[in-house]
């Protein structure tokens, strides 16, 4: 399945606003179901979307995949501290090339960032937060494995 990445842009007209709906959730539906849905002919809908993109409303598509399938079962959630001084880019870019990594969230409070790690197996993430330390300038880590997540409709 695929999403729809949206920008900033306001987006007021109730028929785009459906249509932003329905590729948020289906982003390889046709144009023919995606106007049918919303009441337009194929080409009307695709000349549609063709105007969100170049208004940067829709900024992208991606696929969404499923972790377990992918063998990544171990979820976690690691607050982490930089270190002192060291450079915040640097770390930035070190994380987003983990290959467990899956979102990098800057924020205020206790930590300076909120990491979401899929691994393999708890071997897994040792070793990445052992890398974190040794290798991408983290002072210190708080690490919470996720029971479940909840879905949250579209």
């Amino acid at each position: 399945m695929s999403r729809v990445i949206a920008g900033d842009s306001i987006v007021s007209d109730p028929i785009d606003q459906r249509i932003i709906g329905i590729l948020g959730v289906e982003g390889r539906i046709s144009w023919q179901d995606l106007g049918r849905r919303v009441s337009l002919s194929a080409s009307a809908a695709a000349e549609r979307v063709r105007r969100l993109e170049q208004r940067g409303v829709i900024a992208g598509y991606r696929a969404v995949l499923d972790p377990v399938a992918l063998g990544r079962t171990l979820d976690a959630v690691i607050g982490l501290r930089a270190r002192d001084g060291h450079d915040r880019r640097a770390l930035e870019a070190w994380l987003c090339a983990q290959r467990s990594v899956v979102e990098v969230i800057h924020l205020t409070g206790p930590h300076d960032y909120l990491v979401r790690v899929r691994c393999t197996n708890t071997a897994e993430l040792d070793d990445l937060l052992m890398s974190m330390k040794s290798d991408a300038g983290v002072a210190d880590t708080e690490t919470r494995v996720v029971l479940r997540s909840l879905p949250i409709d579209a």
